[in-house]
């Protein structure tokens, strides 16, 4: 029991912080498994003229079909894609009902051959919490096995043994492909995190700044309606008295203090270089960009720094009313108006071109 509750618990860490890639893999099987469910049973139809056996299950056939096609076109519509996984063991539910009915009904003088394919098929179809995989199968093997007993008893024993042997198959190999895939999901991540984040401050680094500025020349991507420019004042000076040591530890509490920052606005900071931080805004005015750079501002000089204080200058660009080309431009009119800042007494917010809030 320990064994499963510390699997469950390292389950539900790793799909939380990649619940994206997840998500995605699960959409794209939801896709593919109902439409390519849909057209193989068509197949069974157009064999009807060569094959007396298929004529009474037509209907059947022809039901799953229309039920996969529609749970396709349905689970194309953007508000309902965040259902996927549900839209996946509704997929499997069709194909189980399907294989139970062409088993216990349709043919209850031969053994189930559909139903095996199901036992090891859906554990390896998507991925979803283990033990709740292993419990949908129990559950159609149970209906399965309790309808074979009482509508099919020469095979039933026959069918009970073949279908707990292929579910367990289909189980454990299913299982072992959930944490395979997780731990490859978790492994890009932690390398993309690796090379975007830098270590110090835990922001994004610069190498994610100009992927993100290239980003920001496609048409669909969302653009900033300015960027800050924020150098910490006197961080020379400040590790020449304390020790590079200390002026590390200076560069990690300002991160954390940017990143709590950002809980409460749409910013999106990157380290720039050495003492040069910058941050991105969203779907702000001018005089509002100018209202959260000295909200920025008022934050890092209350901050305690082991008992050191700092301050920062900080230049602010607006461009939300602008078709900017190049948002490289963009920040460097913040980094003029960062050191116009600092030429004003440090410690100040700039706007570009020229307003100052001399503090």
């Amino acid at each position: 029991m320990n064994l499963l509750r510390n699997k469950e618990k390292n389950y539900t860490q790793l799909a939380s912080v990649n619940c994206t890639d997840i998500s995605a893999y699960n959409g794209k099987m939801l896709s593919a498994l109902t439409l390519i469910g849909g057209l193989l049973m068509l197949l069974p139809v157009l064999a009807t003229p060569f094959s007396k056996t298929k004529t009474d299950a037509i209907p059947a056939y022809l039901l799953a079909a229309t039920l996969f096609f529609i749970l396709f076109f349905i689970f194309k519509i953007s508000v309902i894609k965040i259902y996927a996984l549900g839209g996946l063991y509704i997929c499997f539910s069709i194909f189980f009902a399907l294989a139970i009915y062409l088993s216990v009904i349709h043919t209850p003088n031969m053994r189930a051959t559909i139903l095996l394919g199901a036992f090891c098929i859906m554990p390896l179809g998507f991925i979803d919490r283990p033990v709740r995989m292993n419990l949908f199968v129990a559950f159609w093997l149970a209906v399965h096995t309790i309808l074979a007993f009482y509508l099919k008893p020469l095979y039933a024993l026959d069918d009970t043994i073949n279908c707990l042997c292929f579910a367990i198959l289909g189980c454990f190999i299913g299982n072992i492909m959930v944490w395979v895939r997780l731990e490859g999901y978790e492994v890009h991540r932690l390398l993309t995190s690796e090379k975007e984040t830098d270590v110090l401050t835990g922001l994004f680094n610069r190498r994610k700044l100009f992927e993100t500025l290239a980003t920001l020349e496609t048409i669909s991507a969302e653009k900033p309606s300015g960027i800050l420019m924020i150098d910490i004042d006197h961080f020379k000076e400040f590790n020449d008295n304390h020790g590079h040591s200390t002026g590390d530890n200076c560069l990690s509490r300002l991160g954390e203090a940017f990143t709590i920052f950002t809980q409460n606005f749409r910013l999106h900071f990157y380290r720039y270089g050495g003492e040069e931080f910058v941050a991105m805004a969203y779907g702000y005015s001018e005089e509002e960009l100018l209202s959260i750079a000295e909200s920025l501002r008022i934050a890092v000089q209350s901050a305690d720094i082991n008992g050191h204080r700092t301050t920062v200058s900080i230049g602010v660009a607006y461009c939300g009313d602008e078709q900017v080309r190049n948002y490289e431009n963009i920040i460097d009119r913040a980094d003029k108006a960062a050191y116009d800042a600092k030429r004003a007494g440090r410690n100040n917010v700039c706007m570009y071109p020229n307003e100052i809030l001399v503090k």
